[in-house]
């Protein structure tokens, strides 16, 4: 009887550390605290539904990875994650959600992973140095623009115990756009028809 209930303390404890598991740093989006918390929980949603680690928590292990959420209004939720191994290959994950980035998250419908060679994982690392990602602002600087139906791009990176996280909205050009859609197109081989990349 004192082991069933000391199973059950611990499958508790566990429940409860993963729904108090933290996504993002503190005020990562927002200086107004009840603002960040509003993004920072319903980007968590999508990656909870998406079935996605923790990089924040990641950081803490020495592990290197690169992801990228791309939550369109209109569109299923994807994530693209790369986790560098040691012998310079990597491992691409990606995921897609039965929801729509504006809306709902919906439940986990595929899930494909494979090994990146040696030559794929340095290019693509050469490309996060080159465009300058650790250098980015994690929020664009505040403007009067608002909005509506569009696509939430978030670039999370973790490397060396070091976290950084970068938020655009619909990003025409720029850094996040280039690595965006080096991670759905070049990495992950994302069939995707022009109308549908916003």
């Amino acid at each position: 009887m004192k082991n069933a209930i000391a199973a059950m303390l611990l499958l508790s404890l566990g429940s409860t550390s993963a729904q108090n598991l933290r996504y993002f740093p503190d005020l990562a989006f927002d200086e107004n605290p009840q603002q960040n918390e509003q993004v920072a929980q319903g980007y968590t949603q999508f990656l909870k539904a998406l079935q996605e680690p923790s990089l924040l928590d990641e950081a803490k292990t020495g592990t290197e990875a690169y992801r990228f959420l791309w939550l369109r209004s209109f569109h299923n939720p994807i994530a693209v994650r790369l986790n560098m191994n040691k012998d310079g290959t990597s491992l691409l994950t990606v995921k897609v959600t039965s929801g729509r980035g504006g809306y709902e998250p919906g439940k986990l419908t595929k899930t494909t992973a494979r090994k990146l060679s040696t030559r794929e994982t340095e290019w693509f690392l050469s490309r996060v140095q080159e465009l300058g990602y650790w250098d980015l602002p994690t929020r664009e600087p505040k403007n009067d623009v608002i909005g509506l139906d569009g696509a939430m791009w978030v670039l999370e990176a973790v490397k060396g115990g070091k976290y950084k996280v970068v938020d655009r909205w619909s990003p025409e050009k720029g850094p996040v756009r280039v690595l965006g859609l080096m991670m759905l197109i070049d990495m992950a081989k994302l069939k995707l028809l022009y109308q549908d990349v916003y």
